[in-house]
């Protein structure tokens, strides 16, 4: 009986608290004229785990901001904003060195983003900025480093000591098998 109370004890250490856990809250879409708030749990949940990553489009279009607000321990949890193109249906989201990842949504998150936006017009494409990421730039390889040559022939005379040094090794290791086969006939 004490072993399953103290074992019950654990898992329950074990298993996070609902409060503690922290979860989107709220996605409010915004465009040049008004903003627009989304609760549905299905539309939060997808944005979080849905989706997946995938290429930038070829040119900008107009677009959407969308706030995600977080909520940790029954308390505001701060949030990020990324961008959402409506014509796409992709959300840029800014990574690390100034570069941007690009998803496209869940279906419940697409479904919420797209009828919010619906009432709202979207901010012009010039404000999205460059859409890919440019080229790296080319770096030459550094001049490949010269090293003299060993005098006596090519040959440096503690190679040949380390040569010989390997093969004694490999000799007396045979040896030792050898012998050891000798004494312990299979």
């Amino acid at each position: 009986m004490r072993r399953t109370l103290v074992l019950a004890a654990l898992a329950a250490l074990a298993l996070p608290t609902a409060a503690s856990a922290k979860e989107i809250t709220a996605l409010t879409l915004c465009g040049t004229d008004g903003c627009h708030k989304i609760t549905a749990r299905a539309a939060l949940r997808g944005f979080m785990d849905g989706g997946y990553e995938t290429l930038a489009p070829k040119q900008a279009g107009p677009f959407f901001n969308v706030k995600a607000t977080m909520r940790a321990a029954g308390e505001e949890a701060g949030g990020w904003t990324v961008q959402y193109l409506r014509a796409a249906n992709l959300i840029r989201a800014q990574a690390d060195y100034g570069k941007h990842v690009w998803t496209r949504p869940a279906g419940a998150t697409t479904q919420a983003l797209r009828a919010a936006a619906r009432r709202l017009q979207p901010y012009p494409a010039e404000k999205l900025g460059p859409v890919r990421e440019p080229p790296p730039v080319a770096v030459e390889d550094p001049p490949a480093r010269v090293s003299r040559p060993a005098s006596g022939g090519g040959s440096s005379h503690l190679a040949i000591a380390g040569g010989g040094a390997t093969a004694a090794i490999v000799l007396l290791a045979g040896a030792v098998v050898a012998r050891g086969r000798r004494r312990h006939p299979g």
